[in-house]
């Protein structure tokens, strides 16, 4: 009961829970969850550590969590400009940001694509030709939002990528797919491909993450070509504080803020990116707490509530997020700062 609830802390959304309770009973230290990434360049807090806090809870509840590095979906993307060796080395820096950030890594695994499918072709390939061949274009088109682009201008290879996702899901052994909320219908795909070729085991269950808020009106979720949408992971206090001071910050619901469906699958009417920090960043640590003006808040909801009523001011929820963040993210900037083979990584990733 309390691995399964530490699980479902994770996720905005798990398809489904009966599943997920049935798995840990039956593999109580013996499953797998896992992410995929794309390494290209900076870190933003949320992949940081709201990510890092999350896995900590997969781990403590059994799992193994099994990050698999697409470094060959990076280049198909178009990340780098191309070259897989600083791909590499991307891919060294974020494992070094999460290491920092107090990711425990004695129960997860790096796998890198380029390396993990060239090896292991035989089985690989198969596979993926398996789900090709029971999906429909059409469905696999759905996916291709995860990639950020529209459709017109899909290439032959992105029409790949969902399918090769797809795949990573049965090659990696996954009994849980833990990826964010965007992603989730391509998650759903590896269910479908399940169902169509009467697979009955290796079924994947799907806990999905919430896509933090960009700090703009209307954002959705962060964009790394806007580096004032979120907060990044080797941001200096100065940078923390003024992206912070002039973030978007409602008290009533904008009726002009579009719901967009495909990053939030939990309602709220607010789209605050301040209190959403508060939520998924600064709560993300467990036994936090949260101190603005004078006062300790012991959980988000009262943050919300306090501020929502007029008791919190703007400027002093803003400050008490700055100071939060900023403690967050000062272990990371240390640890850059005193290791020599940490800051040589970083000075060839930016």
């Amino acid at each position: 009961g309390d691995k399964v609830a530490l699980l479902l802390a994770v996720g905005e959304e798990c398809q489904t829970e009966k599943e997920l309770r049935a798995l840990v009973e039956a593999k109580p230290d013996g499953f797998r969850l896992y992410d995929g990434f794309e390494p290209s360049g900076r870190m933003h807090i949320a992949q940081g550590v709201f990510k890092a806090m999350n896995v900590n809870r997969c781990t403590e509840a059994g799992g193994t969590f099994v990050f698999w590095v697409a470094d060959w979906f990076a280049l198909m993307n178009d990340k780098m400009g191309g070259d897989l060796a600083k791909i590499r080395d991307v891919g060294a820096y974020l494992v070094e940001v999460w290491r920092a950030a107090g990711m425990r890594m004695d129960r997860v695994e790096f796998r890198w694509a380029s390396d993990e499918i060239c090896k292991h072709a035989a089985t690989y390939w198969p596979q993926m030709l398996d789900v090709a061949r029971r999906s429909t274009v059409l469905r696999v088109r759905k996916c291709c939002t995860i990639m950020g682009r529209g459709e017109a201008g899909l290439s032959a290879a992105q029409i790949l990528y969902p399918l090769m996702q797809c795949t990573d899901v049965f090659f990696l052994k996954a009994d849980v797919c833990q990826l964010g909320v965007d992603q989730r219908k391509v998650n759903m795909l590896a269910r479908d491909y399940c169902d169509a070729a009467g697979r009955k085991k290796g079924k994947p269950v799907i806990l999905s993450h919430h896509m933090l808020y960009g700090l703009k009106a209307g954002q959705a979720k962060m964009s790394k070509s806007d580096p004032d949408s979120a907060i990044f992971m080797e941001d200096a206090t100065d940078d923390v504080r003024r992206k912070i001071e002039n973030a978007y910050c409602p008290r009533v619901a904008d009726a002009t803020v579009a719901h967009n469906a495909d990053m939030q699958l939990a309602a709220d009417e607010l789209k605050n990116p301040c209190l959403d920090y508060v939520r998924h960043v600064v709560f993300a640590a467990p036994g936090a707490s949260f101190a603005a003006a004078g006062a300790t808040y012991a959980t988000a909801d009262a943050v919300r509530d306090a501020f929502v009523k007029g008791d919190l001011s703007e400027a002093a929820l803003k400050k008490g997020l700055a100071d939060a963040v900023d403690a967050m993210l000062e272990p990371v900037r240390r640890h850059f700062a005193s290791n020599p083979d940490a800051a040589a990584l970083l000075e060839r990733v930016r």
